[in-house]
């Protein structure tokens, strides 16, 4: 995740795979590594969460978590 946040581009995608996520998460929020034991975040297959930081002052934010919407279409 260091290396990922340091590259210079205003947007990324960075897919995982089941419990990957919840590290993912913790690194963005910066939660101490060590209470992934007490917390998890889940995404369904194939869907989308956001992420952005502040320009001002830096917060990080998770807009959305495990976002299915765009697959509604494709279920049909």
């Amino acid at each position: 995740m260091d290396e990922i946040l340091q590259r210079p581009c205003e947007h990324q995608i960075i897919v995982t795979h089941g419990g990957s996520l919840t590290f993912v998460l913790a690194c963005w929020i910066k939660m101490p590594i060590e209470s992934v034991d007490y917390a998890s975040f889940r995404g369904p297959s194939g869907s989308i969460t956001k992420l952005c930081e502040d320009d001002f002052f830096h917060n990080r934010q998770v807009v959305t978590l495990g976002d299915t919407r765009h697959l509604d279409a494709v279920q049909r």
